[in-house]
Protein backbone atom coordinates (compact mmCIF):
# COMPACT_ATOMS: atom_id res chain seq x y z
CA UNK A 1 0.00 0.00 0.00
CA UNK A 2 2.80 2.04 0.93
CA UNK A 3 4.46 1.79 -2.05
CA UNK A 4 1.58 2.56 -4.60
CA UNK A 5 0.92 5.67 -2.31
CA UNK A 6 5.25 6.65 -3.06
CA UNK A 7 4.68 6.07 -7.00
CA UNK A 8 0.83 8.63 -6.93
CA UNK A 9 3.30 10.70 -4.94
CA UNK A 10 6.02 10.92 -7.75
CA UNK A 11 4.16 10.48 -10.88
CA UNK A 12 2.13 13.56 -9.30
CA UNK A 13 5.03 15.82 -8.71
CA UNK A 14 6.00 14.96 -12.42
CA UNK A 15 2.77 16.21 -13.53
CA UNK A 16 2.81 19.12 -11.87
CA UNK A 17 6.58 20.19 -12.70
CA UNK A 18 5.34 19.42 -16.81
CA UNK A 19 2.64 21.48 -15.92
CA UNK A 20 4.34 24.57 -14.59
CA UNK A 21 7.61 24.27 -16.66
CA UNK A 22 6.16 25.76 -19.85
CA UNK A 23 9.46 26.42 -21.52
CA UNK A 24 11.61 23.82 -22.51
CA UNK A 25 15.28 23.51 -23.45
CA UNK A 26 16.98 23.38 -26.48
CA UNK A 27 16.92 26.11 -29.46
CA UNK A 28 13.34 26.26 -31.05
CA UNK A 29 12.59 27.45 -34.52
CA UNK A 30 9.25 28.85 -33.91
CA UNK A 31 9.91 30.50 -30.29
CA UNK A 32 13.14 32.18 -32.36
CA UNK A 33 11.15 33.41 -35.11
CA UNK A 34 8.14 34.74 -32.77
CA UNK A 35 11.54 36.90 -31.18
CA UNK A 36 12.08 38.05 -35.19
CA UNK A 37 8.79 40.01 -35.35
CA UNK A 38 8.41 41.31 -32.19
CA UNK A 39 12.05 42.26 -32.00
CA UNK A 40 11.40 43.98 -35.71
CA UNK A 41 8.08 45.63 -33.54
CA UNK A 42 10.57 47.09 -31.09
CA UNK A 43 11.99 49.34 -33.24
CA UNK A 44 9.55 51.29 -34.43
CA UNK A 45 6.50 53.74 -32.11
CA UNK A 46 4.03 51.26 -31.50
CA UNK A 47 1.24 53.52 -33.26
CA UNK A 48 3.18 53.48 -36.44
CA UNK A 49 3.42 49.64 -36.62
CA UNK A 50 1.24 49.78 -39.04
CA UNK A 51 3.68 51.81 -41.32
CA UNK A 52 6.22 49.55 -41.03
CA UNK A 53 4.60 45.69 -41.93
CA UNK A 54 7.68 44.25 -44.27
CA UNK A 55 7.45 41.16 -41.39
CA UNK A 56 4.58 39.69 -40.40
CA UNK A 57 2.81 39.74 -37.08
CA UNK A 58 3.19 37.39 -34.37
CA UNK A 59 1.36 34.67 -34.12
CA UNK A 60 1.67 34.17 -30.85
CA UNK A 61 1.99 37.15 -28.13
CA UNK A 62 -0.20 39.97 -27.56
CA UNK A 63 2.11 43.31 -27.05
CA UNK A 64 1.41 44.71 -23.33
CA UNK A 65 3.49 47.38 -22.10
CA UNK A 66 6.19 49.79 -23.37
CA UNK A 67 9.11 50.65 -20.79
CA UNK A 68 10.06 54.80 -21.11
CA UNK A 69 12.94 55.56 -22.64
CA UNK A 70 15.95 55.79 -20.83
CA UNK A 71 19.72 56.48 -20.55
CA UNK A 72 21.01 55.98 -24.00
CA UNK A 73 17.38 56.18 -25.89
CA UNK A 74 16.61 52.67 -24.62
CA UNK A 75 13.19 50.67 -24.06
CA UNK A 76 12.13 47.38 -23.72
CA UNK A 77 8.26 45.75 -24.77
CA UNK A 78 6.63 43.31 -22.79
CA UNK A 79 4.70 40.88 -24.52
CA UNK A 80 2.22 38.20 -23.02
CA UNK A 81 1.45 34.32 -24.94
CA UNK A 82 -2.45 34.37 -25.97
CA UNK A 83 -2.76 30.71 -24.69
CA UNK A 84 0.35 29.71 -22.40
CA UNK A 85 1.79 31.96 -19.04
CA UNK A 86 4.72 32.85 -21.00
CA UNK A 87 5.91 36.39 -21.16
CA UNK A 88 8.26 37.94 -23.63
CA UNK A 89 10.53 40.10 -23.38
CA UNK A 90 12.21 42.59 -25.64
CA UNK A 91 14.91 44.91 -25.59
CA UNK A 92 15.56 47.21 -28.55
CA UNK A 93 18.58 47.29 -30.83
CA UNK A 94 20.18 50.00 -31.94
CA UNK A 95 18.47 52.77 -33.69
CA UNK A 96 19.42 55.82 -35.34
CA UNK A 97 19.81 58.40 -32.94
CA UNK A 98 23.40 59.69 -32.07
CA UNK A 99 22.51 58.33 -28.21
CA UNK A 100 21.57 55.00 -29.26
CA UNK A 101 24.92 54.89 -31.16
CA UNK A 102 26.87 55.75 -27.77
CA UNK A 103 25.61 52.96 -26.22
CA UNK A 104 27.98 50.99 -28.88
CA UNK A 105 31.02 53.04 -28.89
CA UNK A 106 31.46 53.10 -25.40
CA UNK A 107 32.80 50.08 -25.17
CA UNK A 108 35.45 49.79 -22.80
CA UNK A 109 35.03 46.75 -19.82
CA UNK A 110 34.15 47.39 -16.65
CA UNK A 111 34.26 44.57 -14.11
CA UNK A 112 30.92 42.37 -14.42
CA UNK A 113 30.58 42.66 -10.03
CA UNK A 114 30.22 46.40 -8.38
CA UNK A 115 28.56 49.10 -8.58
CA UNK A 116 27.75 52.09 -11.07
CA UNK A 117 26.75 55.67 -10.02
CA UNK A 118 24.12 56.31 -12.91
CA UNK A 119 22.99 60.19 -11.43
CA UNK A 120 23.33 62.20 -8.24
CA UNK A 121 20.47 59.67 -6.61
CA UNK A 122 20.88 55.99 -8.80
CA UNK A 123 23.28 53.84 -7.44
CA UNK A 124 23.27 50.43 -9.51
CA UNK A 125 24.60 47.37 -7.57
CA UNK A 126 25.27 44.55 -9.99
CA UNK A 127 26.49 40.79 -10.41
CA UNK A 128 27.03 39.47 -13.28
CA UNK A 129 29.68 36.75 -12.95
CA UNK A 130 31.12 35.10 -10.07
CA UNK A 131 34.68 35.24 -11.85
CA UNK A 132 36.76 37.62 -10.63
CA UNK A 133 37.85 38.79 -13.92
CA UNK A 134 34.96 38.68 -15.65
CA UNK A 135 34.33 41.93 -17.39
CA UNK A 136 31.83 43.27 -19.85
CA UNK A 137 30.55 46.32 -21.96
CA UNK A 138 30.09 49.68 -19.60
CA UNK A 139 27.46 50.91 -22.33
CA UNK A 140 24.94 47.89 -22.91
CA UNK A 141 25.37 47.37 -18.89
CA UNK A 142 24.46 50.89 -18.38
CA UNK A 143 22.21 50.68 -20.65
CA UNK A 144 20.67 47.58 -18.94
CA UNK A 145 20.88 49.19 -15.57
CA UNK A 146 18.67 51.35 -16.35
CA UNK A 147 15.90 49.19 -18.02
CA UNK A 148 16.37 46.72 -14.81
CA UNK A 149 14.19 48.70 -12.46
CA UNK A 150 11.42 48.13 -14.72
CA UNK A 151 11.76 45.03 -15.83
CA UNK A 152 12.40 43.32 -12.40
CA UNK A 153 8.87 45.45 -11.55
CA UNK A 154 6.71 43.72 -14.44
CA UNK A 155 8.48 40.62 -13.62
CA UNK A 156 7.17 40.65 -10.27
CA UNK A 157 4.08 41.89 -11.86
CA UNK A 158 3.29 38.87 -14.16
CA UNK A 159 4.55 36.36 -11.40
CA UNK A 160 2.17 37.27 -9.06
CA UNK A 161 -0.47 36.47 -12.08
CA UNK A 162 1.01 33.27 -12.22
CA UNK A 163 3.56 33.46 -14.97
CA UNK A 164 7.03 31.74 -14.06
CA UNK A 165 7.97 31.47 -17.77
CA UNK A 166 10.15 34.14 -19.68
CA UNK A 167 11.83 34.46 -22.94
CA UNK A 168 13.94 37.62 -23.08
CA UNK A 169 15.43 38.80 -26.62
CA UNK A 170 17.19 41.06 -28.35
CA UNK A 171 18.38 42.13 -31.83
CA UNK A 172 21.36 43.95 -31.90
CA UNK A 173 22.48 46.05 -29.66
CA UNK A 174 19.54 44.56 -28.02
CA UNK A 175 20.94 41.10 -27.97
CA UNK A 176 23.98 42.52 -26.60
CA UNK A 177 22.33 43.65 -23.43
CA UNK A 178 20.29 40.83 -23.03
CA UNK A 179 23.40 39.01 -22.42
CA UNK A 180 23.94 40.98 -19.81
CA UNK A 181 19.92 41.66 -18.43
CA UNK A 182 19.44 37.65 -18.70
CA UNK A 183 23.19 37.66 -16.78
CA UNK A 184 21.64 39.87 -13.75
CA UNK A 185 18.20 38.27 -13.53
CA UNK A 186 20.03 35.31 -12.76
CA UNK A 187 22.12 36.48 -9.86
CA UNK A 188 18.89 37.89 -8.69
CA UNK A 189 17.69 34.88 -8.59
CA UNK A 190 21.09 33.03 -6.36
CA UNK A 191 20.56 36.32 -3.82
CA UNK A 192 17.29 35.42 -3.48
CA UNK A 193 15.97 38.53 -5.03
CA UNK A 194 13.40 36.83 -7.11
CA UNK A 195 11.50 33.49 -6.88
CA UNK A 196 13.90 30.47 -7.34
CA UNK A 197 10.91 28.81 -9.74
CA UNK A 198 11.03 31.80 -12.34
CA UNK A 199 12.27 30.04 -15.52
CA UNK A 200 14.60 32.30 -17.91
CA UNK A 201 15.26 30.85 -21.69
CA UNK A 202 17.36 33.62 -23.62
CA UNK A 203 17.42 34.39 -27.81
CA UNK A 204 19.92 36.84 -28.61
CA UNK A 205 19.83 37.75 -31.81
CA UNK A 206 22.55 39.29 -34.30
CA UNK A 207 23.61 39.90 -30.97
CA UNK A 208 27.28 41.36 -30.24
CA UNK A 209 30.48 40.08 -28.32
CA UNK A 210 29.14 41.27 -24.70
CA UNK A 211 32.54 40.40 -22.42
CA UNK A 212 35.87 38.56 -22.07
CA UNK A 213 36.25 35.28 -21.87
CA UNK A 214 35.61 34.93 -18.06
CA UNK A 215 32.44 36.39 -18.29
CA UNK A 216 31.57 34.00 -21.73
CA UNK A 217 32.60 30.96 -19.33
CA UNK A 218 30.54 31.94 -16.72
CA UNK A 219 27.38 33.01 -18.53
CA UNK A 220 27.50 29.42 -20.48
CA UNK A 221 27.60 27.78 -17.08
CA UNK A 222 24.12 29.80 -15.77
CA UNK A 223 22.76 28.91 -18.48
CA UNK A 224 23.55 25.53 -19.28
CA UNK A 225 21.47 22.85 -20.28
CA UNK A 226 20.03 24.63 -23.63
CA UNK A 227 18.36 28.22 -21.83
CA UNK A 228 20.21 30.52 -24.09
CA UNK A 229 21.02 31.03 -27.29
CA UNK A 230 22.93 33.88 -30.09
CA UNK A 231 21.86 33.42 -33.83
CA UNK A 232 23.77 34.51 -36.03
CA UNK A 233 24.10 35.58 -40.08
CA UNK A 234 27.14 34.42 -41.24
CA UNK A 235 27.20 37.49 -43.37
CA UNK A 236 26.84 39.96 -40.93
CA UNK A 237 29.71 42.00 -39.34
CA UNK A 238 27.80 43.05 -36.32
CA UNK A 239 28.36 40.01 -34.16
CA UNK A 240 32.24 40.65 -34.58
CA UNK A 241 31.92 43.29 -32.23
CA UNK A 242 33.30 44.66 -30.26
CA UNK A 243 36.94 44.74 -31.14
CA UNK A 244 38.77 42.15 -29.99
CA UNK A 245 42.38 42.73 -28.70
CA UNK A 246 44.37 39.58 -26.44
CA UNK A 247 47.18 40.44 -24.37
CA UNK A 248 49.29 38.32 -21.84
CA UNK A 249 47.27 39.40 -19.23
CA UNK A 250 44.06 37.86 -20.43
CA UNK A 251 44.85 34.11 -19.70
CA UNK A 252 43.52 31.72 -16.68
CA UNK A 253 45.60 32.31 -13.47
CA UNK A 254 48.12 28.96 -14.31
CA UNK A 255 49.73 30.32 -18.16
CA UNK A 256 52.90 29.88 -19.63
CA UNK A 257 53.33 33.62 -19.67
CA UNK A 258 52.80 34.17 -15.71
CA UNK A 259 56.27 33.68 -15.23
CA UNK A 260 57.97 34.33 -18.29
CA UNK A 261 59.68 38.16 -16.99
CA UNK A 262 61.04 36.30 -14.21
CA UNK A 263 61.83 32.94 -16.32
CA UNK A 264 63.77 35.33 -18.91
CA UNK A 265 66.12 36.90 -16.42
CA UNK A 266 67.15 33.59 -15.06
CA UNK A 267 69.00 33.05 -18.41
CA UNK A 268 72.27 33.53 -19.28
CA UNK A 269 73.38 36.51 -20.93
CA UNK A 270 73.27 37.21 -23.74
CA UNK A 271 70.47 34.55 -24.31
CA UNK A 272 68.49 36.97 -21.75
CA UNK A 273 69.01 39.99 -23.46
CA UNK A 274 67.75 38.34 -26.62
CA UNK A 275 64.67 36.76 -24.99
CA UNK A 276 63.89 39.71 -23.08
CA UNK A 277 63.72 42.09 -26.40
CA UNK A 278 61.77 39.19 -28.54
CA UNK A 279 58.76 39.10 -25.48
CA UNK A 280 58.67 43.39 -25.11
CA UNK A 281 58.78 43.02 -29.28
CA UNK A 282 55.71 40.61 -28.86
CA UNK A 283 53.67 41.64 -25.46
CA UNK A 284 53.98 45.79 -25.78
CA UNK A 285 52.44 46.27 -28.95
CA UNK A 286 48.77 44.63 -27.79
CA UNK A 287 49.25 46.02 -24.17
CA UNK A 288 49.64 49.64 -25.91
CA UNK A 289 46.83 49.25 -28.22
CA UNK A 290 44.22 48.18 -24.99
CA UNK A 291 45.86 51.47 -23.38
CA UNK A 292 44.42 53.10 -26.04
CA UNK A 293 40.85 51.47 -26.95
CA UNK A 294 40.60 52.22 -23.20
CA UNK A 295 41.18 55.64 -23.38
CA UNK A 296 39.05 56.69 -26.48
CA UNK A 297 36.57 54.20 -26.26
CA UNK A 298 36.37 54.65 -22.38
CA UNK A 299 37.51 57.80 -20.78
CA UNK A 300 36.95 60.23 -23.93
CA UNK A 301 33.76 58.96 -24.72
CA UNK A 302 32.62 59.01 -20.90
CA UNK A 303 32.35 62.66 -21.71
CA UNK A 304 29.92 62.61 -24.15
CA UNK A 305 27.85 59.64 -21.81
CA UNK A 306 28.20 62.52 -19.19
CA UNK A 307 26.35 64.88 -20.98
CA UNK A 308 23.90 62.41 -22.07
CA UNK A 309 22.97 61.04 -18.61
CA UNK A 310 23.40 63.63 -15.93
CA UNK A 311 25.13 62.45 -12.62
CA UNK A 312 26.70 59.53 -14.47
CA UNK A 313 29.99 58.89 -12.73
CA UNK A 314 32.98 57.56 -14.83
CA UNK A 315 33.29 53.84 -13.73
CA UNK A 316 37.29 52.17 -13.26
CA UNK A 317 37.98 50.23 -16.52
CA UNK A 318 38.60 46.87 -16.46
CA UNK A 319 42.71 46.63 -18.42
CA UNK A 320 41.10 44.18 -20.96
CA UNK A 321 39.63 44.79 -24.61
CA UNK A 322 39.28 41.17 -24.88
CA UNK A 323 35.76 40.54 -26.58
CA UNK A 324 34.60 36.84 -27.21
CA UNK A 325 31.84 35.13 -28.73
CA UNK A 326 29.65 34.23 -25.97
CA UNK A 327 26.95 31.86 -25.19
CA UNK A 328 25.38 28.92 -27.37
CA UNK A 329 25.93 29.85 -31.55
CA UNK A 330 23.02 28.74 -33.72
CA UNK A 331 25.25 29.63 -37.29
CA UNK A 332 22.42 30.94 -40.03
CA UNK A 333 24.48 30.10 -43.14
CA UNK A 334 24.17 32.72 -45.78
CA UNK A 335 24.74 30.60 -48.90
CA UNK A 336 24.06 30.89 -52.65
CA UNK A 337 20.20 31.59 -52.23
CA UNK A 338 21.14 34.00 -50.08
CA UNK A 339 23.28 36.49 -51.59
CA UNK A 340 20.59 35.86 -54.91
CA UNK A 341 18.36 37.73 -52.59
CA UNK A 342 20.89 39.74 -50.71
CA UNK A 343 23.14 41.82 -52.10
CA UNK A 344 26.99 41.10 -51.09
CA UNK A 345 28.14 43.85 -53.48
CA UNK A 346 31.47 45.53 -51.32
CA UNK A 347 31.68 48.24 -54.03
CA UNK A 348 27.61 49.35 -53.42
CA UNK A 349 27.54 47.98 -49.94
CA UNK A 350 25.01 49.21 -47.54
CA UNK A 351 26.34 48.22 -44.14
CA UNK A 352 22.95 46.63 -42.26
CA UNK A 353 22.13 44.57 -45.54
CA UNK A 354 22.59 41.64 -43.91
CA UNK A 355 21.71 42.59 -40.11
CA UNK A 356 17.71 43.40 -39.99
CA UNK A 357 15.09 40.88 -38.89
CA UNK A 358 14.22 40.01 -42.43
CA UNK A 359 17.56 38.71 -43.30
CA UNK A 360 17.72 36.75 -40.28
CA UNK A 361 14.06 35.17 -40.56
CA UNK A 362 15.05 34.45 -44.27
CA UNK A 363 17.90 32.32 -43.23
CA UNK A 364 15.78 30.86 -40.41
CA UNK A 365 13.49 29.38 -42.08
CA UNK A 366 15.46 27.62 -44.73
CA UNK A 367 16.65 25.53 -41.40
CA UNK A 368 15.65 21.88 -41.96
CA UNK A 369 16.15 21.07 -38.52
CA UNK A 370 16.64 22.14 -35.00
CA UNK A 371 20.22 22.87 -34.93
Amino acid sequence: MRAHFKIIIFVTCLVYTSKSQILKPGFDKSEYIETLKINYKAHFEVNKWAEHSTMADPQDFNYVYRSPRLAFDNIWDLWIHKQKQVALIAVQGSIPTGASFLANLYAAMVPAKGELQLSKDFKFSYTLADHPNAAVHVGWLVAMAHLSTSVVHKIDSCYKTGIKDFILTGHSQGGGITFLLTAYLYHLQSEKKLPSDIRFKTYCSAGPKPGNLFFAYDYEHLTEGGWAYNVVNTADWVPDVPFSLQTVNDYTAVNPFQGAKKIIRKQKFPKNMALKHVYKKMSKPSLKAMKNYQKYLGKMVSQSVKKQIPGFVTPEFYPSNYYVRTGNIIVLYADEAYFSKFSNDPENPNIWQHHFPEQYLFLTEQLKTTP
